[in-house]
Parts: structure tokens; sequence; C-alpha cells
């Protein structure tokens, strides 16, 4: 069980969600997590350009479309893994394909299947790694960013 009564909030995927939309990484960066489900297995999330997070050329910024991309997957394993692991982002491979203008979109899902899989192999191991690949999407629904993530997932001491 988390140490903290923010951290047992956390722990629920509304209150997680409000959270969000005010954390100050995410807000500055035009991020709103949209949705998530009480099961931990499906989120969503927006992205919007407005000039304090645009760079020169009026598109987002690189780094704030690798946030958009980073934010859900390790929320919600760690979400239906429970309190007492540990996940963090390990490495990421980024392919930016076109500029991000206007409002961008993500959806994540982590059957519940890939959930029990990773606890199967904490079993056997003192920690897994886990692959998920993350698009960003414009409104017409092309690809503006890719991002492969390989996240470490480990029991806390």
């Amino acid at each position: 069980m988390a140490s903290t009564p923010l951290h047992r909030m956390l722990g629920q995927p509304r209150a997680f969600q409000m959270l969000a939309r005010i954390y100050p990484p995410l807000l500055g960066a035009g991020i709103r997590v949209t949705s998530i489900s009480p099961d931990w297995t499906r989120g969503e999330l927006s992205m919007h350009v407005y000039p304090w997070n645009a760079n020169h050329n009026g598109t987002a910024f690189g780094g704030a479309l690798f946030s958009a991309t980073d934010v859900l997957y390790g929320t919600m394993l760690a979400g239906q893994l429970g309190g007492g692991f540990s996940v963090a982002t390990k490495e990421a491979t980024v392919r930016f394909l076109r500029p991000g203008r206007g409002r961008m979109s993500c959806t994540v899902e982590v059957p519940r299947t890939e959930a029990d899989r990773v606890m199967e192999q904490l079993q056997t191991s003192s920690g897994v790694d886990v692959r998920h690949l993350a698009t960003l999407y414009d409104p017409k629904g092309r690809a503006i960013v890719e991002a492969e993530h390989v996240l470490r997932v480990k029991r806390r001491k």
C-alpha cells in the first residue's frame, strides 16, 4: 500500500485524472488526461498547442510530444499492479513523423492479461522490462509521433 494519503489517492483512476490536469509539467505542455477507465485498462489524453508551448515554428516542442506518449502506460500498469511496485521509463525511441499542430490525442490500452503476465514474471525475477508503443494522432487520424518505450518494473523493497 502507498505510504501517504496523496499516494493512496493517486492509486484511484479518477483522482489521478483530476490531479494530472493540474500537474505543472503536463499543464504547461498542453497535455490533459481526458479519461482513465476504473480498472486502469484504457486511458486517453489530448494535447493542444498554445502560444506558450509552441516552438518558433508554431508547432509543439518535441519534448512535449514525447511527454504525451509517456504519461499513461506506466501509470496504468502501476495502477493494475497495485502498491509495492515501481514502474519507470528505462529508455525510449521517438519518431517525429510530422509537426504537431492544433489538438492531438493518444489512446493507451493495458489489457489485464498484460499486467498479469508482468506479475507472473516478477515471481521469478527482480525486475521485468516491458515494451510499449504509443502514438499521438492529429484530428484527421494522422500519426504525429510514434514512441517505443521500455519500462522497468520492479518490486519495491
